[in-house]
């Protein structure tokens, strides 16, 4: 009965450790989703912007060339686009209307 018991406690225990250890696994997204993702994001910013500004022009082209200097800004910064890459989307955006 006594060895039972200790092979049940066992059991237990390594049952919740496979719980623990398989809650924490994280979900790596690969980084052309990852990329797709933030030129997403960065397009609505924009589009949202210039729907927010549509009634005046040049307001919404301040606006348009902030929201631009600090999408480059943070794209200077981030490994996963390089220089080329990062001066096409801020073309695409910038000709966004």
């Amino acid at each position: 009965m006594d060895s039972l018991n200790i092979i049940l406690i066992f059991l237990i225990f390594f049952a919740i450790f496979l719980f623990i250890k398989t809650k924490n696994r994280k979900v790596v997204k690969p980084t052309s989703v990852k990329k797709d993702e933030l030129i997403q994001s960065y397009k609505i910013q924009m589009k949202k912007l210039l729907l927010k500004y549509q009634n005046d022009k040049n307001l919404q082209r301040e606006e348009k060339i902030k929201l631009l200097k600090k999408i480059n800004d943070e794209l200077s910064m981030n490994l996963f686009f390089n220089k080329d890459e990062a001066r096409e989307l801020l073309k695409e955006l910038s000709s966004l209307n």
